[in-house]
């Protein structure tokens, strides 16, 4: 009995800590304080689920070892988004996997061009250059 009411007390603490860290973490969203706030522009920025779903197919075809059908992914996905900077990002990562220095440098910069807050693109375009120097 005294575990079922453990499971009970974190399942209840668990569904009320996790909207509140969501407020504490994001703030109040938009439609909180106007209903019609949103704007296109709002609208703009959400994801497109063929991005998301072509950057995963490049993450599973790297995994794989399959380099060309992941180049084929995220560039497919640039295609669809050009300021997805994720999608430079794996393709990045694909080139660094193949050995091709340069073209993984040029997404990498790419990428913290489109999002200047983008440290993975940062950190991993300056281990690129590290790695040219020492060739």
């Amino acid at each position: 009995m005294k575990v079922h009411l453990v499971i009970g007390l974190v399942l209840v603490t668990f569904a009320v800590s996790l909207p509140v860290m969501y407020l504490v973490n994001n703030g109040k969203p938009l439609q909180w304080d106007k209903p019609d706030a949103i704007t296109s522009e709002d609208k703009e920025d959400k994801d497109d689920p063929v991005v998301d779903a072509l950057c995963l197919k490049g993450l599973m075809c790297l995994g794989e070892g399959q380099h060309d059908k992941a180049i084929a992914a995220y560039s497919e996905a640039i295609k669809r988004d050009p300021k997805y900077s994720f999608s430079y990002l794996g393709r990045g990562d694909v080139y660094l996997a193949k050995g091709d220095l340069d073209r993984a440098l040029l997404d990498y910069d790419h990428a913290a061009r489109i999002d200047p807050e983008n440290d993975a693109a940062k950190e991993r375009a300056s281990f690129v250059r590290a790695q040219q120097k020492q060739k």
